[in-house]
């Protein structure tokens, strides 16, 4: 490469570089000069390539790493909230009186026939322990359509003139979507749907452009503070969102750097039509630039983690009659990963429960051998992964594919996690059990469910705590925070086919570097979770800069 080495344009000294190099590195200084690291080194060689035109930051003894990718993080949803989508996430609201409340508000300031969302509400943490209803809705917003989302996005309630928008007016027009997914109780509809009912009900919701640009903005902040400089978007509202987020990139409005999924929150016959358009045109996973590429060709086998809704193999601990969601048939997984693959396009899927997994295991299994690729040329992925045994996590070992991660959710759902799926805990995002088999997985918040803090991340993979309940959650899955630092940084890299150009701290990649306020690897990593990031730098420009603490 050609670079003036002259002097640096910035650098960082008398720190501790957490470089993520092949051997895991550290080192006292970097330089940036433009875009790129131009040196890694000693403070003393730094000095030797700095002059009256460098900005020097003496670092004091902190932990400067690589960017952090966030590998399933939905920015224009979670952006939306307090928003297009009002936050009713816990602790914000304590009961589904408070709800009701939040409601009545929003009607006022609402026109009627005008949609009310709301996002947040776990019946697990309120204080009537039961999930919000039509009625309760009903009650308050008789003449609003309103859709009430439970944290996890895959359920989700609607009132009366909700569930019309969809065309669902009676408990015999349940008949015309997924089984157990338009729930009836003593006879009548109690307001709650379930994946891809719900998704189907979500695109009769209305989001103007320019709530989907404030909430990009939003997104953009959250992120910078808490130093994320990538992210892998797993979808959005379909077509407008493609665009605004090629757009944001371009002007800059949006700095975290961007690999968008071909996928749609809308659901199944959505996310089918956005990958045979890019597939059937002959695009490939990739396209695009630094600042935006086009992802994974993407859909969603089953429910979520927290509902529960996902597909498992054995019943759910705590009540042996509730039943996940399958939104796609063996078989028919099969079939679309081989359609994807013989495309040498990058395939990924939400799959959450065991037997989500293993169709999308048997699926690549298949596909591979039909059309057979290395590792490194497919990079295929399972969104989310959560529940796994040795077996599974050996054949994915086997084939190279990599399991995203949302070690986030452990620091606000474990216990309930440990109720759910009992002994299962033990390969619940099993990181552990992952590297150990070789394999390279990443981690992924999935805002809007979780907190978009790194330093959360961190927390679940390393510590594995429901920082609620004080439960350790299946400890015998912890890894150590250099361990996480890698998942997070060039892991990402890798799972996007750019870990030749940012993941790690050397010379000749991106400028991508977050400083901590503290040794993130000398601290007890029980205290990870109050870890702050003090600058993020993305493509060599400082984007984030803690206000100085008295």
């Amino acid at each position: 490469m050609d670079f003036d080495f002259s002097y640096v344009d910035i650098a960082f000294k008398n720190g501790n570089v957490i470089t993520v190099n092949d051997k895991d590195e550290l080192a006292q200084a970097v330089g940036i000069k433009g875009n790129k690291i131009v040196f890694v080194g000693t403070n003393e060689d730094l000095d030797k390539i700095v002059d009256n035109n460098t900005r020097v930051i003496d670092l004091k003894g902190r932990a400067i790493t690589p960017g952090f990718i966030d590998c399933h993080f939905h920015p224009i949803l979670y952006g939306f909230m307090n928003g297009a989508i009002i936050d009713i996430t816990y602790p914000k609201c304590k009961s589904i009186v408070e709800i009701k409340e939040v409601i009545k508000k929003a009607v006022a300031q609402t026109e009627d026939g005008g949609w009310i969302k709301l996002w947040g509400y776990d019946q697990n943490k309120l204080e009537e322990k039961r999930h919000v209803t039509l009625y309760d809705l009903d009650e308050v917003a008789p003449q609003n359509p309103v859709q009430c989302m439970r944290a996890c996005g895959h359920i989700g309630v609607y009132n009366t003139l909700g569930l019309a928008a969809g065309g669902i007016n009676s408990p015999e027009d349940a008949k015309k979507f997924g089984k157990d997914e338009v729930v009836i109780e003593n006879g009548k509809l109690n307001g709650m749907t379930k994946d891809s009912t719900n998704f189907f009900l979500w695109s009769k919701v209305q989001y103007t452009e320019e709530e989907m640009w404030t909430a990009l903005r939003r997104s953009n902040q959250l992120l910078l503070e808490s130093g994320v400089t990538s992210i892998h978007d797993p979808g959005e509202c379909d077509a407008p969102a493609y665009s605004i987020m090629y757009k944001a990139s371009k002007d800059g409005s949006f700095k975290p750097r961007q690999f968008m999924m071909l996928h749609s929150i809308f659901g199944k016959p959505f996310s089918i039509e956005d990958n045979k358009r890019f597939i059937e045109n002959g695009f490939h996973t990739g396209l695009g630039d630094e600042k935006f590429r086009i992802g994974s060709s993407k859909f969603m086998i089953d429910g979520g983690t927290s509902g529960p809704s996902c597909a498992t193999r054995q019943p759910y601990s705590h009540d042996s009659t509730l039943t996940g969601i399958i939104a796609w048939e063996r078989e028919e997984t099969a079939k679309y990963i081989e359609y994807i693959n013989d495309h040498d396009c990058q395939a990924t899927a939400h799959a959450v429960g065991d037997l989500a997994v293993e169709y999308m295991v048997e699926g690549y299994e298949k596909a591979l051998k039909k059309h057979p690729r290395k590792p490194q040329e497919h990079r295929h992925r399972i969104e989310h992964c959560a529940i796994t045994d040795e077996d599974l996590v050996n054949r994915m070992a086997k084939m190279g594919i990599i399991p995203v991660s949302n070690t986030h959710f452990m620091t606000i759902n474990g216990s309930d996690y440990c109720k759910y799926y009992g002994d299962r805990i033990e390969h619940f995002f099993a990181m552990r059990s992952y590297l150990d088999a070789g394999i390279r997985p990443v981690i992924g918040c999935d805002a809007p469910t979780a907190t978009q803090e790194v330093t959360r991340g961190l927390d679940g993979a390393v510590n594995r705590i429901d920082r609620r309940t004080g439960e350790v959650c299946g400890a015998s899955q912890k890894i150590s925070m250099l361990e996480a630092i890698r998942c997070y940084t060039l892991n990402g890299a890798y799972a996007s086919f750019e870990d030749d150009i940012k993941g790690s701290i050397e010379v000749g990649k991106l400028a991508d570097l977050v400083v901590f306020n503290e040794d993130i690897l000398e601290i007890d990593p029980i205290n990870i979770i109050e870890s702050k990031i003090d600058y993020t730098m993305i493509d060599g420009e400082i984007c984030y800069e803690r206000e100085p603490q008295a």
